[in-house]
């Protein structure tokens, strides 16, 4: 009897970690196929100018901008600075739960004198992709306000000098825009910057080889999506913010890819 309850038990045991081992090769698969199929995923959203200015999408109210800032602290999201970012693409650095690039296009004062305080609030880090050329303009910021960017944790990276059309100009201009851009950043910062953001998010051909001549590493589009290691280096998308959308809808559009990926380990366990 001691005998038929100890085989018993033993049988129970073995099952039970049957079952465990299963589960846990079953997970394993799932999240290696979802890594193959979709690589490591990061929502980049992209700001402009943080301010009042009816009619204008790309202009979000102060108000607006610090409810989706309150959002990412209340739901745990980790903002990356670009060096983050670009380490765990490559996957060099193990990525947060949660984790969320935040990037500003042109250089609007406000940047500096808005966002930057709501920014502070919960220690976010950004990135600013300057267009070097409007710099000490009106409603642009100033050199000083770039350093301060700079010294308060925001990476600063190219997007031009202009501001132009890049598939409309001639090659030699493309070259410039690239390179003197990255040249005055790297001058006045005293930084090395490899990554840049597509003016209007256009590009041709000759954009692409320029870029790797010149030894960039990476690029932004404005393509809808988040960003995946699977992209183009210089292909990566990013969630443009639009003044007209809802904070819901924003959250959707955060949210989209993730629970893609959350259905996808699902349907394989």
């Amino acid at each position: 009897m001691l005998k038929r309850l100890r085989l018993a038990t033993s049988t129970k045991i073995a099952t039970i970690a049957a079952i465990i081992l299963a589960s846990v090769a079953c997970f394993t698969h799932a999240t290696a196929y979802a890594a193959e199929t979709h690589g490591i995923q990061i929502p980049v959203l992209n700001y402009h100018s943080i301010g009042v200015e009816s009619g204008n999408t790309y202009v979000l109210p102060p108000d607006e901008f610090a409810r989706q800032m309150a959002y990412l602290a209340a739901q745990h999201y980790t903002p990356l600075t670009l060096g983050d970012f670009v380490r765990i693409i490559e996957k060099k650095q193990p990525s947060p739960p949660k984790p969320v690039l935040l990037t500003f296009d042109d250089g609007y004062a406000n940047n500096a004198e808005v966002a930057l305080p709501i920014l502070q609030r919960y220690g976010f880090p950004a990135t600013l992709f300057l267009s070097t050329g409007a710099v000490g303009q009106p409603g642009y910021l100033s050199w000083p306000q770039v350093q301060e960017l700079s010294a308060a944790g925001w990476d600063i990276a190219p997007h031009g000098i202009t501001h132009p059309h890049l598939p409309k100009v001639s090659r030699e201009q493309q070259r410039e825009e690239l390179a003197e851009s990255r040249q005055v950043i790297e001058h006045e910062l005293g930084k090395r910057v490899d990554v840049f953001a597509y003016p209007y998010g256009e590009y041709n051909a000759d954009t692409l080889k320029l870029l790797s001549e010149l030894g960039y590493r990476y690029a932004f589009t404005i393509q809808e999506g988040w960003a995946s290691s699977n992209q183009s280096p210089y292909k990566l998308r990013r969630l443009v913010v639009h003044e007209e959308e809802s904070l819901e809808d924003w959250i959707q559009r955060l949210q989209r890819a993730e629970d893609k990926t959350a259905r996808l380990k699902k349907v394989m366990s």
